[in-house]
């Protein structure tokens, strides 16, 4: 049965083996994860299973998704991957034009489907195939700002919904550029023109006056009596446009980020101090640290409440989602952070050591590219958990519940999978190998023998149909 199970997985499961064991491990921890963390939605459900299996459902639509990925040819992969892109593209901008407001924002149709998760995974993609054939100059020169426009395009739809989302996209790509010896005069292009869009966008939604009706774009005239004119229907129009972009939520929650420990420390009477834990800025926040020194951090020994013993759980908002460090931390201290630290840590670190045995360039900015997305995502939502960033509401990969989200993750593994895959395929044979090659292939003293035919040339122009005379010359 063992040399069963070795044959198999030798012939079915191919790629580093590194990766295969961090992805799978990732996914069994998330198992034991959510089941604490639903234990409000199992009370409410009345079923044990209900949750659980609901997150294990998408774990194994997720691994079907990895495979399909993983067993694709680049060729595909790329195809699919430009359609992917514009069907997402059209998506996003119906959203941010039509899209039904969901706290602040309009990021998925019924809270069932966001395309900037598709989007995501995509736009590396294509951005991998393109800095793929900038190796080439003139292909650079000629199309390099039609592959600007691409990426700003997408993340520029993605920005109004989730600027997190946005930076998680733009900077891996910006990474896979260096690693694609992109000219640092291009690349310095590429950032410079949507941060200057951004700064602008900033100027004007902080001089233009506020609207305090966020969902709609066109503005209605409030008194009839009063005929607007066409300059303030202008300015009210671009203000519910520029609404969609959030900068006052931005702008808030870094305020909010900044200001928290300072009015916790002037604060001295207990009532305002739970005035301020109860309050929705500060609430999750609070929530999340005190979740975190529950877990006994200073411990040495490492001891947390233990698995499904978690006190905060029920009181964190979205903790299943938002805030599964926190838990991670309550309930298994030090040794739960610093692993869940070292798992992501140790992917990026084998991403490194796959892009050098890798045969393109392709290869090589797309596994890099999947395995920083993947890096960049969970250290803001490990960032956010700690109090370090603020609030942004960013999935820690495969631990935290989603659908969406686990299956553009196991995309992402699949990618990197396909492509160590096609590495080991490429890979010069072993010694082993080639004398096996050598006993089932004919000497090479019998296959470089070439038969020479002798060349001949008369000697006289002039030839005598009784006598002629010939010179044999060899070749």
């Amino acid at each position: 049965m063992k040399e069963f199970i070795k044959k198999y997985i030798e012939k079915y499961i191919k790629g580093d083996y590194v990766i295969w064991f961090i992805y799978a491990l990732l996914c069994m921890a998330s198992v034991l994860v959510i089941f604490s963390a639903s234990a409000r939605a199992i009370v409410k459900s009345a079923t044990i299973t209900g949750p659980i299996m609901r997150h294990i459902a998408f774990l194994v639509s997720g691994f079907i998704v990895l495979l399909l990925v993983y067993s694709r040819s680049k060729k595909t992969i790329k195809l699919f991957s430009w359609m992917l892109l514009l069907f997402c593209v059209v998506l996003l901008a119906f959203l941010l034009v039509a899209g039904v407001m969901n706290n602040g924002a309009a990021r998925s149709f019924e809270g069932l489907f966001q395309p900037s998760e598709f989007a995501k995974f995509a736009l590396i993609i294509v951005a991998a195939d393109f800095i793929d054939k900038f190796q080439d100059k003139e292909f650079l020169n000629k199309y390099f700002k039609f592959y600007c426009a691409v990426v700003w395009i997408t993340v520029g739809l993605i920005f109004p919904m989730s600027l997190s989302m946005a930076i998680i996209i733009f900077l891996p790509i910006l990474v896979m550029m260096m690693v694609g010896s992109i000219p640092w005069k291009k690349i310095g292009f590429f950032v410079a023109v949507p941060v200057a869009c951004v700064f602008l966008l900033a100027c004007i939604a902080s001089i233009i006056p506020k609207k305090s009706n966020n969902s709609a774009l066109t503005v209605a005239v409030v008194d009839s009596r009063h005929q607007k004119s066409i300059g303030e229907k202008v300015i009210d129009g671009t203000a519910a446009a520029l609404n969609r972009f959030r900068f006052d939520t931005w702008t808030e929650r870094v305020k909010n980020h900044v200001d928290i420990a300072e009015k916790w420390t002037e604060i001295d009477s207990n009532s305002e101090k739970q005035d301020m834990f109860d309050s929705q800025k500060y609430k999750q926040v609070m929530l999340a640290r005190c979740a975190i020194h529950n877990g006994k951090v200073s411990n040495k020994q490492g001891e947390g409440l233990g698995p499904g013993n978690s006190t905060w759980r029920n009181r964190l908002p979205a903790v299943s989602r938002d805030f599964v460090y926190a838990l991670i931390v309550e309930e298994y201290s030090w040794l739960g952070a610093l692993g869940v630290i070292f798992l992501y840590m140790w992917l990026l670190w084998r991403g490194g050591v796959l892009i050098r045995k890798t045969d393109t360039v392709f290869s090589a900015v797309a596994i890099v590219g999947a395995a920083m997305v993947i890096v960049f995502q969970a250290f803001v939502h490990i960032g956010v958990n700690v109090g370090v960033l603020p609030v942004t509401g960013q999935t820690l990969p495969l631990l935290s519940q989603g659908g969406t989200s686990i299956w553009v993750i196991s995309a992402f593994f699949g990618l990197i999978l396909g492509m160590s895959k096609r590495a080991e395929e490429g890979k010069p044979q072993t010694a082993e190998d080639e004398e096996k090659n050598d006993e089932n292939t004919p000497s090479k003293d019998n296959t470089d023998k070439k038969v020479v035919e002798p060349a001949i040339t008369p000697i006289n122009s002039e030839l005598d149909t009784n006598t002629t005379e010939f010179v044999i010359t060899e070749i």
